[in-house]
């Protein structure tokens, strides 16, 4: 993996950024993610064809749909709200690849900047205010003797 491109770098940053909030003051569900995130991150450059101009990239697809189904997991077994938001946003960029199968005169480029910047920026933002904010302790119930 090269990192010849100002955008390699910031997308690095900030997975570094979210995944490092995640796994320093998230719960399991924020651990999880950032892991996810991070194997996905590190497989789409292994997998990914800089030569390929026009065409499925379906190495780096299925990546995504991995992660993909992580999040789904994450949002349907956990109460929190920012799982869903991280699954719409990276369920965009699928689109977004499905588009390219679609019509093989989108380049990939156009795939990689909306859908690996754009989507996956919005989705790292969901894990990390997601991280960040503090849950409030539950509250003790009536019945509780130590009311």
């Amino acid at each position: 993996m090269n990192f010849n491109h100002l955008y390699q770098w910031a997308s690095l940053v900030g997975l570094l950024i979210t995944t490092g909030a995640a796994l320093w003051r998230g719960g399991p569900p924020e651990r999880l993610a950032a892991v996810a995130m991070i194997l996905a991150w590190f497989a789409t450059g292994l997998f990914y064809k800089s030569h390929l101009w026009f065409g499925p990239q379906t190495p780096v697809f299925l990546v995504d749909m991995t992660l993909l189904g992580v999040l789904l997991f994450i949002a349907l077994r956990s109460d929190r709200w920012w799982p869903m938001w991280a699954c719409g946003f990276h369920g965009l960029t699928l689109f977004l690849t499905l588009a390219t199968l679609a019509d093989p005169r989108i380049p990939n480029r156009a795939s990689l900047i909306a859908g690996g910047g754009i989507f996956s920026y919005l989705a790292m933002t969901a894990l990390f205010l997601g991280s960040i904010r503090r849950r409030n302790p539950p509250s003790p119930d009536a019945a509780s003797p130590l009311t």
